[in-house]
């Protein structure tokens, strides 16, 4: 039984100093709350540059359509 018992705490010890803290998850956190908010912001200006170029050329298209080709 006490061989058993240290070969836990054995394992115990090797384990419990590679678990993450209360510290570690927060920074993490903080992280990853700055980068997605990056990357949403990033994506939607793409968003806004490719609708209003889509917008444009559609709209390009049918001032075309109307001033040159006949009705």
């Amino acid at each position: 039984m006490e061989t058993r018992m240290t070969m836990l705490e054995t394992r115990f010890d090797t384990i419990l100093p590679t678990l993450a803290t209360k510290e570690d998850l927060k920074s993490l956190e903080l992280k990853l709350t700055t980068t997605i908010h990056q990357e949403i912001t990033s994506c939607t200006w793409k968003m806004i540059s490719w609708m209003t170029a889509v917008v444009s050329l559609a709209f390009t298209g049918v001032f075309y359509v109307a001033r040159y080709l006949p009705a």
